[in-house]
């Protein structure tokens, strides 16, 4: 249960906003720095403390802060330190994993609605990693773990009660991201002309997840209290 939305709150959540706008607006293609990984890292950093000034549940913060560090570390193309970036997102998904299973709707009408959803979720996941399987090398596990963990953190999200529709929506713009992503990892050549359309998609689906989720959140424990 969350405390009041207070100014506080609203001023730190401003202020994520803001550097997720301006990262994506001027920082997108810059060169990598550590100001720029600072930049990036606000958004979610902020985020978290927001949320710690409402007197969120720490699972919500656990994500949010574990959000952060991958922000940070997929800052910098360093394939060597692609595995601390997984890591960190995977701790991220299942946070969230967490929290939505156990803030699940007692009634799950209409329930066809929420089980095709993951059923497309599921079905885009396995066709995704398909694709990707033959480009993997030594990242084929730690790609596997992480689809499995998004999957289930995404199919649990469907199971909220209506009214934290946004979180929804959120794990779908997350799972968008995370899918062009991949498609740059994996797929795209570092000079595929393709990338002047995918690095903007990959961050604002991001940042619009994260916001979404968190607006989710919000009503999720709205309806608990």
């Amino acid at each position: 249960m969350m405390g009041s939305l207070n100014a506080t709150f609203w001023a730190l959540g401003g202020l994520g906003a803001a550097a997720a706008v301006i990262y994506g607006l001027f920082s997108l293609r810059a060169r990598e720095s550590l100001g720029r990984a600072a930049l990036k890292t606000l958004f979610m950093m902020a985020l978290a403390a927001a949320f710690q000034s409402a007197g969120a549940p720490w699972i919500v913060l656990l994500a949010f802060a574990a959000a952060a560090v991958g922000d940070f570390v997929l800052a910098f193309e360093n394939k060597a330190i692609l595995p601390l970036g997984i890591l960190a997102f995977l701790i991220c998904q299942l946070a969230y994993l967490y929290f939505f299973w156990t803030h699940r709707a007692s009634a799950m009408d209409p329930a066809f609605l929420r089980y095709a959803a993951m059923a497309l979720v599921l079905a885009t996941a396995i066709g995704f990693l398909i694709w990707m399987g033959p480009k993997l090398g030594t990242m084929t596990v730690p790609v596997i773990v992480y689809s499995v963990a998004i999957c289930a953190m995404a199919c649990s999200a469907f199971l909220l009660p209506w009214r934290a529709w946004p979180a929804m929506a959120g794990v779908v713009s997350f799972l968008t991201s995370d899918f062009v992503l991949s498609a740059e990892l994996f797929r795209l050549a570092p000079d595929a002309p393709a990338r002047r359309i995918t690095v903007p998609v990959v961050w604002w689906t991001y940042v619009a997840a994260q916001l979404l989720i968190a607006w989710g959140i919000v009503r999720a424990l709205q309806e608990q209290g």
